[in-house]
């Protein structure tokens, strides 16, 4: 049962004997795919799909016809015409792809090697950037010499020992993706043989031990079942890489495009129910990316995506971006990295969801911006856009799933307060262990950050299994490096209380921080989170209340908690890139960014006082054997106080204007 994937249905099946489950298979092969979120108990239900439908769907008009799969010719023809009319998006776009495209050109081709890790093959990665630029080029100009060098890239690539499929599928699904934009782009420039060198690849490295995985074959890692981007990428990868030679073998190639349908609602009811990606900005662009041209690919080619596309969450999801950003920059989260500006999101899914609105937020960050994704010039529309209306947003915004709760002044300013909080789970997909963890922006600054980003993945420990000692442990000496020990994933790395600092991680791996209450007015809006789970060992209990208040402009972090031990010792920090100025014998603190300015202040208790850190360890002789990236241009803000069973910790951020 589990080979055809009906794992989820096994658990409600009391098989008592061989017969009855003969008796069930026909049954079973017409069933649909449910899926049930931990969102309201919703069960989400999706259409099984086979072979035969996908070829029965296939339309015959297209047959011999390319490109088909992202976009048409005539697609191309409405981009030249823009172009002619210097429509200024499509001018920056084939400005900053021109410049892109000339200097790949300039560099060698990429050669076969293994990162550090001895996992991923960077050089499938890299062409992945490479490829779109050089294909619309040539689109564009008709130059041949960008269609050449993308060719010769992919050939080499066919001649590779292998694409990762035994390794690091990730690889193999951006190589079928790879495959399929140069296949589909350059089908009419390509001779038959040429086709057939990369036909032959493609099957040899992906489709035929993708599928072979997917029916049950021996894996490394059940990618296909995975409910993050890899399962998006890899199997969107299968399947337009399917679609775009689907002539070449109907029979075969077919089976591998239901096989892979099949396995993508594991990935995709993961966005319910508000759009969001607990894996951060970074990983919700990179599996959307592929997904979206998935789902695009079938669109064109089979007319449906057979009910993937209808998913709630998934129609909310272009907005997750504008709804993770304060006015200054974007939010991260997890080992997602630093955010420097605003995140745009995709025009696909305004054209897909009928959102001008979307469209039209999307158009004029990418404007501000300077650049946008490459598959956006695919699907803009000045048409579309010039239909938007004005969509007023809230103040305060709930993202559920990832638990991200965030309060802003106005959405005029880029000069807005703003302040947000993290909580969620603590063992999420790439996640940290930052329940918590708040984020401050203000004057046009980033005064808080609530997360430095991800270390570097191929330091040892960093993806390990087990930390040792956990959470729970007797307190002991480092033996091996783990996750829990890189600085930065640690909860003294966050804008996060610590409790009687050790060796040990200093929230509960799999704890779980929920939203208790809130109050959003005009004036004033607040957001309070029941912290208790995360901080089982130490605390009895935790609440952590964000709020602001607009009329008098300030914003604040409230904290009661009550610790088991009365003796213990209790840390806040805040972590920020501004020069610390301590006044009154260390009760305000001065921020100061450019020439910026933010007084914090501790309202309570009374006796507190700040102090200054460096962005490291408390314990800086306890992780002998942990490699940590520098935390370059931060510090840290901190109080520590002891000797106290109950704590009311609170703290005023006020912009100095």
């Amino acid at each position: 049962v589990d080979s055809i994937h009906y794992h989820y249905m096994y658990n409600q099946l009391h098989l008592n004997s061989l017969l009855t489950l003969l008796l069930l298979i026909p049954y079973l092969l017409q069933a649909q795919l449910k899926f049930s979120t931990q969102y309201g108990n919703k069960e989400l239900t999706f259409k099984q799909n086979t072979a035969n439908e996908v070829q029965n769907k296939f339309r015959k008009e297209l047959q011999g016809v390319h490109p088909r799969l992202f976009y048409n010719q005539q697609t191309i023809d409405r981009i030249k015409q823009l172009y002619a009319q210097n429509d200024p998006f499509v001018v920056m776009y084939a400005e900053n792809a021109h410049k892109e495209a000339d200097q790949i050109l300039k560099e060698p081709l990429l050669d076969y090697y293994l990162d550090d890790a001895g996992l991923r093959i960077p050089s499938i990665h890299k062409f992945a950037t490479q490829a779109p630029h050089l294909i619309f080029m040539y689109q564009m100009t008709g130059e041949t010499k960008y269609a050449d060098r993308c060719y010769q890239q992919l050939a080499i690539f066919c001649k590779y020992p292998d694409w990762g499929a035994d390794r690091h599928f990730l690889d193999t699904g951006i190589g079928a993706f790879n495959f399929a934009f140069v296949y589909d782009g350059l089908y009419n420039y390509m001779t038959p043989d040429q086709r057939k060198i990369l036909e032959e690849g493609v099957l040899k490295h992906a489709l035929n031990i993708g599928k072979y995985q997917i029916d049950g074959g021996k894996s490394v890692w059940k990618w296909y079942l995975a409910n993050n981007n890899w399962n998006g990428i890899c199997n969107s990868g299968l399947i337009v890489a399917a679609l775009a030679m689907y002539e070449e073998n109907p029979d075969f190639l077919s089976q591998v495009i239901a096989a892979a349908m099949n396995c993508l609602p594991h990935y995709l009811v993961e966005f319910e129910p508000d759009g969001q990606s607990e894996e951060g900005l970074m990983y919700w662009s990179y599996g959307l990316m592929y997904t979206n041209l998935g789902f695009e690919a079938m669109t064109n080619t089979l007319g449906t995506t057979n009910g993937l596309t209808d998913i709630a969450g998934l129609r909310k999801t272009g907005w997750f971006p504008f709804l993770m950003s304060g006015p200054v920059t974007s939010l991260n989260i997890g080992d997602d990295p630093l955010r420097y500006s605003r995140d745009a999101s995709f025009l696909w899914f305004a054209r897909y969801y009928n959102d001008p609105a979307l469209a039209k937020q999307h158009l004029e960050l990418c404007m501000k911006n300077g650049r946008c994704q490459w598959q956006d010039i695919y699907f803009y529309d000045p048409e579309f856009i010039a239909k938007a209306k004005t969509t007023a947003i809230p103040l305060d915004n709930a993202i559920r799933g990832i638990e991200l709760y965030s309060i802003r002044e106005n959405w005029d300013s880029s000069d807005a307060m703003y302040i947000a909080i993290h909580g969620g789970a603590n063992n999420a997909n790439h996640g940290h262990l930052d329940a918590g963890s708040f984020y401050i922006q203000a004057l046009g600054e980033v005064f808080a950050y609530g997360n430095l980003g991800s270390d570097n993945y191929t330091y040892p420990g960093y993806f390990s299994q087990k930390t040792y000692p956990d959470y729970f442990d007797s307190i002991n000496e480092q033996k091996e490096p783990g996750r829990w020990h890189f600085y930065r994933l640690r909860t003294e790395g966050k804008n996060c209380i610590v409790v009687n600092p050790t060796i040990r991680p200093e929230q509960k791996e799999n704890g779980i921080a929920i939203m208790k209450s809130s109050e959003s007015k005009k004036e004033k809006s607040c957001y309070t989170f029941d912290l208790t789970d995360c901080y089982e060992r130490d605390l009895i209990s935790y609440n952590r209340t964000i709020g602001m208040d607009r009329k008098r402009k300030y914003m604040v972090v409230k904290d009661l908690l009550e610790c088991r031990d009365p003796n213990s010792s209790v840390w806040w920090f805040m972590h920020t890139k501004a020069d610390i100025e301590l006044q009154e014998r260390g009760h305000i603190a001065i921020l100061t960014m450019a020439d910026k300015k933010m007084k914090v202040e501790i309202v309570s208790p009374l006796d507190a006082s700040f102090q200054t850190l460096p962005a490291t360890y408390l314990l800086k002789d306890s992780f002998p054997l942990t490699k940590n990236s520098e935390n370059k241009g931060f510090g840290k803000l901190a109080i520590e106080l002891e000797g106290k069973r109950s704590l009311a910790i609170e703290v005023m951020f006020t912009p100095l204007n």
